[in-house]
């Protein structure tokens, strides 16, 4: 059976489903929930923003904080893309970004992965993350309890609001709600008597939450959460920033 996926665009332009040999891998969506059910692009940025609050070019700037106190994942995962050509998605950041632009998400299924890129081009000069938010089934309709595979050179430090100090620290045991750095082997998830998948990235920075029983997100950043508070990266009007992600897979016979 071929593996099958199936585009939201008025869910923030998300894979709803991700199907391979008739199982269902991506975590459903439970009544309001919008931050942990199938895998959303995340721009104009990823993870959390302090306060929802950053300085750029001498100015102060107030996002709007959806997952208070902090602003979390950008504008595209509760937006409705627009269809932009076969698996193409496309979201205009006008109205919801202060600094406008646009993004375009483009999605390519083969029998032996999945791959997702994407791209945000800037209408003036502004700062930039992007970055995607897979949530996984622990449990699947077959197999054994999802087992993760994960390997982190250090951990960015969070302080008690969650959000990295800027002090890369040891990889202590999880569970995780956290963001690593000098990951030099792709991130697995292996469903004993199912299979395994295994994500790589254009990007470096990867947050991993595994904390809840049901699923476990793994999730490449183009950097780590709050970096508009720290070094962002900069686009100047008419630059992209591209970056991409593949899911490819094993299934055992």
């Amino acid at each position: 059976m071929k593996p099958t996926v199936r585009l939201d665009p008025g869910s923030g332009g998300r894979v709803a489903s991700l199907e391979l040999d008739g199982v269902e891998l991506l975590a459903p969506r439970h009544g309001d929930d919008w931050l942990t059910w199938g895998c959303y692009p995340m721009a104009p940025w990823a993870g959390r923003v302090r306060d929802g609050r950053f300085e750029f070019d001498g100015e102060q700037y107030q996002l709007e904080l959806d997952l208070p106190p902090h602003a979390i994942h950008g504008v595209g995962y509760r937006s409705e893309w627009k269809a932009a050509g076969p698996g193409a998605l496309h979201l205009d950041l006008k109205g919801l970004w202060t600094f406008g632009g646009w993004v375009e998400q483009r999605v390519d299924l083969t029998d032996q992965s999945l791959v997702l890129s994407m791209s945000v081009q800037a209408a003036q000069r502004m700062p930039v993350m992007a970055g995607w938010h897979p949530c996984f089934r622990r449990q699947l309709s077959r197999g054994g309890q999802a087992e993760l595979l994960f390997s982190g050179g250090y951990m960015w430090q969070r302080d008690d609001a969650g959000i990295p100090t800027g002090e890369r620290i040891p990889v202590p045991p999880g569970p995780w709600d956290d963001c690593f750095g000098d990951v030099a082997d792709p991130p697995v998830v292996r469903w004993p008597g199912f299979g395994s998948i295994w994500l790589e990235s254009s990007m470096n920075s990867w947050v991993v939450y595994d904390e809840r029983t049901d699923l476990v997100c793994v999730e490449p950043l183009s950097d780590a959460p709050d970096a508009f508070n720290r070094d962002p990266a900069i686009l100047e009007p008419g630059e992209t920033l591209e970056v991409w992600m593949k899911i490819s897979w094993d299934l055992e016979q």
